[in-house]
């Protein structure tokens, strides 16, 4: 099966590593708004995309016990480049070196041997924008999570283009995987993107959507609907045709004779290649309408 998986954060590097084994062909699409550390800072400094979580996605594809995978792990002490990794450093390089985003992660990429095709979902820089009920505009994931209101609305700060082959990948796949992670930081930015948007309404891929197994520590935990509604309210479009719930993993692991395991909010990877193994059973379904499964 030819698998697309849109996301960021952690939660899209686990479903990289848990998906792998069960298709040949698999691409990831990475959110590149992120405002906070290393990559915060390297972002105000260069005007460049995020490259912290691209990083994290093409290292979780490699051997983690690889001398490559611990040289690109690698966090600097002290001076300018405290708290800096290589990956970082490296992806900032490729990109200053080749003028295009996706070409240096297809570098680093290759660097690492991954046969995986991972895209930033622009190789324009932008912030995610969330607008309050009373008007005012907050700019920054790191300042959109320390809300305590749920925005209005969240947008792109700019109007950008979808990283080139990110539209082709999600039309030609047959199936679409989103999230798990924070709905507005890690799950968002891309789907606010219009070339990407019309693609994920367009394909004939199969749409699932992720549902976090914890609740968010960000503004989201004062979220008054489910996820799957209160994103598709956001984006004015139906992005899903199924939803698996943390229920709905439970139930499948219980085949297993397994319950939910949880590292710092995080899921599994043995598990959920157990959860991707069932649900790649599932039948395709049309997109006349989005389902949870419970």
């Amino acid at each position: 099966m030819k698998i697309v998986c849109l996301g960021g954060g952690h939660g899209l590097a686990q479903v990289l590593s848990a998906i792998r084994p069960l298709c040949s062909q698999l691409s990831a699409i990475v959110a590149t708004t992120d405002n906070g550390g290393s990559t915060g800072r390297i972002r105000e400094a260069q005007k460049c995309v995020a490259l912290g979580d691209i990083r994290r996605c093409c290292l979780q594809l490699t051997d983690d016990q690889s001398l490559i995978h611990s040289i690109f792990k690698h966090r600097f002490d002290g001076g300018e480049l405290d708290g800096h990794s290589l990956g970082n450093l490296t992806l900032l390089g490729l990109t200053q070196l080749t003028e295009s985003p996706t070409e240096a992660v297809a570098w680093f990429n290759a660097m690492l041997g991954n046969a995986e095709t991972i895209y930033p979902m622009s190789d324009q820089p932008t912030d995610l924008v969330a607008t309050l009920q009373n008007g005012e505009r907050i700019v920054g994931e790191c300042e959109i999570d320390a809300l305590t209101e749920i925005p209005n609305t969240i947008s792109l700060s700019s109007n950008i283009k979808a990283a080139p082959g990110s539209v082709d990948a999600i039309m030609n796949a047959d199936l679409v995987l989103i999230g798990p992670g924070s709905l507005i930081t890690s799950v968002m930015p891309s789907l606010l993107i219009p070339e990407i948007a019309d693609a994920i309404k367009k394909t004939s891929a199969c749409r699932i959507f992720i549902e976090n197994i914890t609740t968010e520590k960000s503004v989201m935990k004062n979220i008054p609907l489910n996820g799957v509604d209160w994103l598709e309210t956001q984006l004015d479009y139906q992005f899903c045709d199924l939803s698996i719930s943390a229920e709905a993993i439970n139930d499948i692991l219980l085949h297993f004779n397994e319950e939910i395991k949880v590292n710092d909010q995080q899921h599994d990877i043995s598990q959920l290649s157990q959860v991707f193994s069932e649900i790649l059973k599932i039948p395709m379904r049309d997109h006349s309408t989005s389902t949870t499964i419970n």
